[in-house]
């Protein structure tokens, strides 16, 4: 017996749209999230534009005509306040890419179903369809959700499958992923436990503390909202033992912003996280946005610091060339590429050599990979490192230079001469 899961979605469909809805039938049927995000636009703009007309015809009708009898000033701001919160319901939904952040894992773009069962008894997608691995584990402690561990429910999507970006292991679809691949505890050989995050692990991250809340170890949702939010790829507000800290993002071209993150287009997905396609700032402390080094720094709170303690070494005044100012660990923030260059720190005759294969560097102007070199570059901890890991030792990134792909190097040295030359 088939088991038929109703979603909030259906009953709204039905009620508006009866005579359309056949699921299967044309290229985009309503279940589908594409339909949605392509037309919602359109309609919302229609009738915003029908009901502007109408209010605009009663006052014709009230101040010219004179035909309606009704108090004007009671009416008339009694219709002002209507018809501005409905201009505001109509303008959040009306653009869900913009006003929605992580872009996934939200109403728009996944259901229910797609993690959650009620009798324990799913075996497909509620329109008949086949989806993620939807193996019941058990009853306890999951027992609203199509897996027995959160981590394995995850991995039902993202491990492999062709719809969704693929974080374990080899990447086997088309989705760019520039956080690289997690690897789970019991791993070994090219994605082993060395190589990265390790999901299930119970012991304290690299120069960290932090442990987490849970017998189960490293869990997604520990970075990630599984429901989605508004910050950049649905990371957690404040993670680890960090207070307040979060990475915002915004969607477009141009420089203008003061965001963490800036995605130039979020269109197809097979560049959705290409290198060139995402502008990185690092915004100053204590205010509201912060780059994505202070955010790794709730979980590795010793590995960041400030300039000139001992925990960091160099200098509180920045980078500089004085004896007994050298970095015991390597800055990522406040120290821009310009002074590593007065103070020989850096080489600027092999600054990133080739704009088609470079690291990701911090710019708060808004220097992206792709672009020419400024002045206020900084690393930060993606510039050697990759957030989930890789198939190099603690989730390095190894770059070759010397050619136009991305990750392709073969050793560490490759990718710390890409800012020093020795």
């Amino acid at each position: 017996m088939r088991n038929i899961n109703f979603q909030k979605e259906d009953i709204l469909k039905k009620n508006f749209y009866p005579s359309i809805v056949k699921r299967g039938q044309g290229k985009i049927s309503f279940d589908s999230p594409l339909f949605w995000k392509k037309n919602i636009p359109f309609y919302s703009l229609l009738l915003l534009i029908t009901t502007c007309f109408f209010y605009f015809f009663l006052i014709y009708l009230l101040l010219i005509k004179k035909r309606i009898i009704i108090p004007k000033i009671r009416f008339m701001a009694m219709m002002q306040k209507k018809f501005f919160h409905f201009l505001v319901v109509i303008i959040v939904f009306s653009f869900p890419n913009i006003s929605f952040g992580g872009d996934y894992h939200t109403f728009s773009t996944l259901v229910c179903s797609d993690c959650h069962v009620m009798h324990g008894s799913k075996t497909h997608l509620y329109d008949g369809t086949s989806g993620p691995d939807t193996t019941i584990g058990g009853l306890a402690p999951y027992n609203m959700l199509l897996k027995n561990n959160e981590n394995e429910l995850c991995l039902s999507c993202h491990d492999g499958k062709a719809n969704a970006p693929d974080v374990r292991g080899a990447n086997t679809n088309s989705y760019i992923r520039a956080a690289g691949a997690i690897n789970v505890l019991g791993d070994s050989g090219t994605y082993g436990e060395n190589k990265g995050h390790t999901l299930g692990i119970t012991s304290p991250p690299p120069g960290g503390t932090w442990t987490g809340n849970s017998s189960e170890g490293l869990k997604c949702s520990h970075c990630h909202n599984v429901h989605g939010n508004n910050f950049y790829r649905n990371l957690v507000k404040s993670p680890g033992n960090a207070t307040g800290k979060k990475v915002t993002y915004s969607t477009g071209s141009g420089y203008g912003g003061t965001e963490a993150i800036q995605q130039i287009s979020t269109s197809p997905m097979s560049t959705h996280y290409g290198a060139n396609n995402i502008y990185y700032r690092q915004t100053a402390v204590g205010t509201t946005d912060f780059g994505l080094s202070e955010w790794c720094s709730g979980c590795h709170e010793s590995i960041h610091g400030q300039g000139g303690s001992g925990n960091m070494g160099g200098s509180a005044s920045g980078d500089t060339s004085s004896a007994g100012d050298e970095w015991l660990r390597h800055p990522t923030r406040d120290v821009t590429m310009s002074e590593g260059v007065t103070n020989k720190h850096i080489d600027s005759n092999h600054w990133f050599s080739s704009l088609s294969s470079r690291v990701p560097v911090v710019s708060p102007s808004g220097i992206i990979p792709g672009s020419s070199t400024g002045s206020d570059n900084e690393v930060f901890c993606g510039s050697c490192h990759k957030a989930h890991g890789s198939d190099k030792k603690f989730g390095l990134l190894y770059d070759d230079d010397s050619t136009s792909s991305l990750e392709d190097g073969t050793s560490m040295m490759q990718t710390c001469q890409q800012c020093h030359y020795k």
